[in-house]
C-alpha cells in the first residue's frame, strides 16, 4: 500500500505517513532552502551489521515473510498475462495517477489531485549505507540499471542512473543507517520538513520501502526531485519489488488502487515486477497528449481516447 500526501498550499511542508507496505509521499517545499552537511554512520550501529543487513533480525524477518508471500502465490516474477481493454486502462490510470490515497486526517479514500509527471530527464544516484556489502551494492546497482532501462522504454522519457548530479535519490540502508538519515536527506532535499524526514528514520518493519516525490514551484514543470529508500535487509524478490514500485511512483503513478490487476499497483503483493498494464499506464502518463498540473477532469475527457491509441500501438 502506498501513502500520497498532497500539500498544495505554497510554503506547506510535507506530512502525513503511517505504517503501510510501501509509501509514496509528494512533497510541497517551502521556498527557502537550507544548506546541510552529510551524515555518517556511527561505530556502534555498523559494528551491529558488520556481516551484513540481511543476517540481521529484521533480515531473518523479512525472508520469511518473502518466503510466506511466495507460497501463497505473490510476488509473481512474471508481468501479466491475459488481455487489456481501453475502459480498464483507462479506469486504472484515474485511480492511480490522478488521485491521492488518503482524504485529509488521512481517513477515507482520498482525492483527486493534478497530474504529476517529470520533465526534465531523470537522473539516478545510488548511495549505499556502509553495511551493504561490495558484491550486494554491485547487483543492487545491475538491477536498478535494468529498472531504469524498462521505464525508459515503457515511458519513453530519459531515465538513467548517473554518477554525476541526480535529481531521483535511490538509497540503500539498513535499519540503523536509515535511523540516522535525516542529515543526508536534508543535504539532498533542502527544505524536507521534519515530519517527512521523520516518516523515513522511524519506518516501521511493515514498512517495507517509500518513495518521496518533490514538486517544482511551478506545478507545471512536474516533479523536480525524488528519494526512494530502500531497505537493505530485504531479500531479493521484495528488494527487485521496491526498486520497480518505487522508481516508478516516483515517477508519477502513485496511488494503489484495488482493481487494477494484473498490477504491481495493488495492496495485495500478487506482482512483485511491473507487469505491461503498469508499462501502459507509464506510457499514458508521458504522452504527449498530457501536461503537468492538468486537472483529473480535463484529463478524464480523453483519457479513454489515449487508453485506445496505446493499446493499438502495443
Amino acid at each position: 500500500m502506498k501513502l500520497t500526501c498532497n500539500t498544495p498550499r505554497k510554503g506547506a511542508l510535507a506530512h502525513i505517513v503511517s505504517t503501510l507496505t510501501a509509501i509514496a509521499v509528494v512533497v510541497a517545499l517551502p521556498a527557502a532552502a537550507q544548506t546541510v552537511t552529510r551524515s555518517t554512520t556511527s561505530a556502534a550501529d555498523l559494528a551491529a551489521t558488520a556481516q551484513g543487513p540481511d543476517r540481521s533480525q529484521l533480515g531473518v524477518y523479512y525472508r520469511q515473510l518473502e518466503q510466506r508471500l511466495v507460497s501463497q502465490g505473490n510476488l509473481r516474477q512474471d508481468r501479466g498475462a491475459g488481455a487489456l481493454d481501453a475502459a480498464t486502462l483507462a479506469r486504472n490510470f484515474m485511480a492511480i495517477a490522478m488521485r491521492t490515497e488518503y482524504g485529509s486526517g488521512m481517513s477515507g479514500s482520498g482525492s483527486a489531485a493534478p497530474l504529476r509527471r517529470w520533465e526534465q530527464p531523470i537522473r539516478i544516484g545510488v548511495r549505499f549505507g556502509a553495511s551493504v556489502p561490495a558484491a550486494q551494492q554491485r547487483s543492487d546497482q545491475a538491477a536498478l540499471t535494468r529498472v531504469a532501462q524498462r521505464l525508459q522504454r515503457a515511458s519513453g522519457h530519459p531515465v538513467g542512473l548517473t554518477n554525476g548530479a541526480a535529481n531521483f535519490h535511490v538509497l540503500v540502508l539498513s535499519d540503523a543507517e536509515r535511523a540516522n538519515a535525516g542529515p543526508i536527506l536534508q543535504q539532498m532535499v533542502p527544505g524536507l520538513s521534519r515530519n517527512a524526514t521523520r516518516a523515513v528514520t522511524r519506518m516501521g518493519r511493515n514498512t517495507f520501502c517509500m518513495v518521496i516525490a518533490i514538486p517544482a514551484a511551478d506545478p507545471n514543470q512536474g516533479i523536480a526531485r525524488a528519494i526512494a529508500i530502500v531497505r537493505a535487509e530485504h531479500p531479493p524478490l521484495m528488494r527487485q519489488s521496491c526498486m520497480e514500485e518505487e522508481l516508478a511512483q516516483g515517477m508519477g503513478l502513485s496511488n494503489d488502487s484495488p482493481a487494477a490487476r494484473p498490477s504491481i499497483f495493488n495492496d495485495d503483493e500478487e506482482f512483485g515486477v511491473l507487469t505491461r498494464h503498469d508499462e501502459l499506464l507509464l506510457r499514458m502518463l508521458y504522452d504527449d497528449s498530457l501536461r503537468p498540473g492538468m486537472s483529473p477532469g480535463s484529463v478524464n475527457q480523453h483519457i479513454g481516447q489515449l487508453a485506445q491509441a496505446v493499446l493499438a500501438r502495443g
